[in-house]
């Protein structure tokens, strides 16, 4: 039997459940559209999105904390940035249902540091999953920023350890979507 607190919770989640069901319906129709690099940057993307979202949840013990988990979601964004990322995104292939605004291609110098930034926080993120996971980190990977001196690879918690490293993939990838992706 169900206590009233645990009933409460449901009803509360119903509708975030709904407007995630829809976001991912929305989701699901342009990767449906999408053809070739682009829909293969799309669901690289949703790929990197689903693994920051779980280490989050471990770093904020919503999941146990798993440090050979965390380990493999760094080491596969890590593979998937970099060069890799910068080649999805050849001249030319934007436009619907691409979600690249077109500025990619006039700074792509920047878009390159933004991949390489992504590749090596990610590696950071690796080589240090067996760290105790410590400090503060924004609840969702959406909120986390860019901070003073975090291009150079410094920045506001300047502490180390896998929080650190998951913060700035986390504002790594947010920088990236402010500058170059179109708003949804």
């Amino acid at each position: 039997m169900k206590s009233k607190d645990q009933g409460g919770v449901v009803m509360k989640a119903l509708p975030v459940i709904g407007m995630l069901a829809v976001l991912s319906g929305s989701i699901v129709f342009a990767h449906e559209n999408a053809t070739g690099v682009v829909k293969e940057r799309m669901e690289s993307m949703e790929r990197f999105e689903e693994l920051i979202e779980r280490v989050f949840a471990m770093m904020h013990g919503e999941l146990g904390y798993d440090a050979d988990a965390v380990r493999r979601a760094a080491t596969e964004i890590r593979d998937g940035a970099g060069r890799h990322m910068t080649a999805l995104f050849p001249e030319g292939s934007g436009g619907s249902p691409s979600e690249a605004r077109a500025e990619i291609w006039r700074d792509f110098d920047q878009f390159e540091d933004y991949a390489f930034m992504l590749a090596s926080w990610s590696n950071e993120l690796a080589e240090n999953a067996s760290g105790k996971p410590s400090g503060a980190l924004p609840k969702r990977w959406e909120d986390a920023e860019m901070g003073p001196g975090m291009m150079q690879g410094g920045g506001m918690m300047r502490q180390g350890g896998p929080v650190f490293a998951a913060w700035h993939v986390a504002a790594t990838c947010n920088a990236c979507h402010s500058d170059f992706r179109k708003e949804d």
